[in-house]
């Protein structure tokens, strides 16, 4: 067994993951390999230091951004068998630098949960069969929808003419309220728009970010609030507000 092959099975050795004849050949092969020995040593203090940490469930953000990845792994055509081991040890390592990233952000700081929380419920979007549960372009047959579902009746509008045609709606579960997402496109792109009543009056202006590849709209208009994910340019965010706000304002 060479290094390369050595190295990337010691992730897969620790966990158990191993068959008997395979765990032999590895520890046979970790009698000539020191820099193997000090891999396997250095693996076994961060799952020691792994497993010593605060059990909190993990947040649907970091569920969907492991599910994304390994199925786009999957979905890769399947390895020799020689490449086995580090197609497994490439998965356990997407696993583990999630979870280690996720555990550092949680222990500095708990903000940023509503983000997080519009950020899985986009991907669930995009991963779905079935990204709604109401399909439909026409605003009349999405809005009502809504009604005897949530307490609020959400602002739904077609902005094809804009460019952001209007696919459907769905409900998802933001800081425990379940609230309306109005989900479009953008040529080959979703938006997610979530929305909830406002708790303070008058507009805010739409601030728009960046984050992890996706667009983010953020901003209060006619008596809303009014969230936006995308795997868009900001720039097209932006186009996507104003068309909102425009559509609201025409029904003033």
């Amino acid at each position: 067994m060479d290094c390369p092959t050595c190295e990337a099975m010691v992730g897969a050795y620790v966990d158990g993951e191993l068959s008997v004849a395979e765990s032999a050949e590895f520890e046979r092969a970790l009698e000539a390999c020191p820099d193997c020995r000090r891999r396997l040593e250095e693996t076994r203090m961060v799952s020691g230091l792994l497993r010593d940490l605060p059990a909190d469930p993990a947040p649907d953000l970091l569920r969907a951004k492991v599910e994304r990845e390994l199925r786009a792994i999957a979905g890769r055509p399947r390895p020799y068998p020689r490449q086995h081991l580090r197609w497994m040890a490439t998965a356990a390592s997407l696993i583990v630098a999630l979870g280690i990233g996720w555990t550092g952000a949680t222990l500095v700081s708990q903000s940023g949960r509503e983000t997080d929380a519009l950020m899985a419920g986009y991907l669930r979007i995009a991963m779905s069969d079935h990204p709604v549960e109401v399909a439909s372009s026409d605003r009349h047959t999405v809005k009502p929808w809504f009604a005897g579902r949530i307490d609020y009746a959400p602002p739904v509008h077609d902005l094809t003419t804009a460019g952001f045609p209007l696919v459907g709606g769905r409900l998802d579960i933001v800081d425990g309220r379940k609230v309306a997402v109005m989900v479009y496109r953008r040529n080959r792109h979703w938006i997610a728009l979530t929305a909830w009543p406002a708790t303070s009056a008058g507009d805010a202006a739409a601030s728009v970010a960046q984050r992890d590849g996706f667009a983010l709209g953020d901003w209060r208009h006619g008596g809303f609030e009014l969230r936006a994910v995308g795997d868009l340019a900001p720039a097209d965010m932006k186009s996507f507000v104003t068309a909102l706000d425009r559509a609201v304002d025409s029904d003033r």
